[in-house]
């Protein structure tokens, strides 16, 4: 494993944090696509299927990342839509512990016995239970405790974008909303609940994280739509509000879809950069990158975009975040790496998931 990348062993995240609106207009997935994601939650590869891909290569540092979606993927393969849900803690099940039984036969030795010391991940459902989901829900209850249910019911009521704007501003804007960004969204309490402290460097050019957080959340609560946000519904309520307001994979109408299309899926666990080492010229369309090079050196990003350059094909895109640490693309590759201004700025001001200060899109030229 690469000395220079920031390492994690523990089950972070079982939810995808990245908007898949935002992948699915930079990467416009088209049928036979060759695409390389980076795993976390393991939510948004499921939905790149409904595109009809050829290939998605799913890269995490994370080993227990690689678990998880491989246990999303048995269960899916094994289950029926209502079981799966069921199973995933969407909706409530009475013998999930039975359902895993099913899926076993689906799991290598060493992902049985990752799941059997992390059984209450199986019994609870898998949604929201990483260790970062575990942080938002604890954060959320405390949000609800200092705004009060009256004004959380009254965040997600249907209204105008005027009267979405006119509330946040009046009623949900307090000062206790403010003081809970210094109070919990801080590098240091983070780092406690799943983001190693080597993980912050730099800010974004607020005063803080928690500054910086609390603009994001703004954008959010404020200027977006509230009503089909989920990641709105996770932050404050710590679930989906309903059925409908889920990711893709969740929902009956793709789900034979996806398990038609479930072992085009290939899962590996190893640094992006050293997997891309080993293929070949010119042989990948796409690439989900999440907001890995925050974990890297410059010098090991620099490796990175090197080898996308080299494997991509002429036109291939590619997506990328940053949290807090500001990463870009190395200037001496820029010419080959080029971003798209205009739908990096579409995609940013709509992107519903707000922890990100940076959504961007680029294409390749050769």
């Amino acid at each position: 494993m690469n000395k220079d990348q920031v390492q994690l062993s523990k089950l972070v995240f079982t939810h995808n944090w990245e908007d898949p609106l935002s992948d699915e207009a930079a990467l416009k997935i088209v049928p036979e696509d060759r695409i390389l994601a980076i795993t976390s939650g393991g939510c948004n590869v499921f939905g790149f299927l409904l595109k009809d891909p050829e290939t998605i290569y799913c890269i995490d540092i994370n080993l227990a990342q690689s678990y998880l979606l491989k246990l999303k993927m048995a269960a899916i393969k094994t289950l029926d839509f209502e079981d799966f849900i069921g199973f995933s803690g969407l909706l409530p099940h009475k013998d999930r512990p039975g359902l895993f039984e099913k899926i076993k036969p689906q799991l290598t030795a060493e992902e049985l016995l990752f799941w059997e010391k992390n059984k209450k991940i199986i019994d609870q459902g898998f949604i929201m239970n990483g260790k970062y989901e575990r942080f938002v829900k604890f954060a959320g209850k405390f949000l609800n405790l200092l705004q009060g249910k009256n004004r959380v019911e009254g965040l997600f009521k249907t209204k105008s974008q005027e009267a979405q704007e006119l509330y946040f501003d009046t009623v949900w804007n307090t000062k206790r909303f403010k003081y809970l960004f210094k109070i919990l969204f801080n590098k240091h309490m983070l780092a406690k609940r799943g983001l190693v402290a080597d993980y912050f460097h730099f800010d974004d050019g607020s005063s803080s994280f928690a500054e910086s957080f609390y603009n994001r959340s703004k954008k959010a609560f404020r200027d977006l739509p509230i009503t089909g946000n989920y990641f709105v519904s996770l932050y404050l309520l710590g679930k989906y509000r309903n059925t409908d307001e889920v990711p893709d994979y969740l929902k009956r109408e793709n789900y034979d879809i996806i398990k038609s299309r479930i072992d085009r899926i290939k899962v590996h666990t190893s640094d992006a950069q050293s997997w891309l080492d080993n293929m070949e010229d010119n042989s990948m369309d796409c690439f989900a990158l999440s907001n890995i090079c925050e974990l890297m050196s410059e010098d090991e990003t620099e490796r990175l975009f090197t080898a996308v350059k080299r494997t991509a094909k002429p036109g291939a895109r590619v997506i990328f975040r940053n949290l807090m640490i500001p990463r870009e693309v190395p200037e001496n590759l820029q010419e080959f790496i080029v971003k798209d201004k205009a739908l990096s700025t579409y995609i940013f001001d709509n992107d519903r998931s707000f922890v990100y200060g940076k959504v961007a899109a680029y294409s390749i030229k050769k």
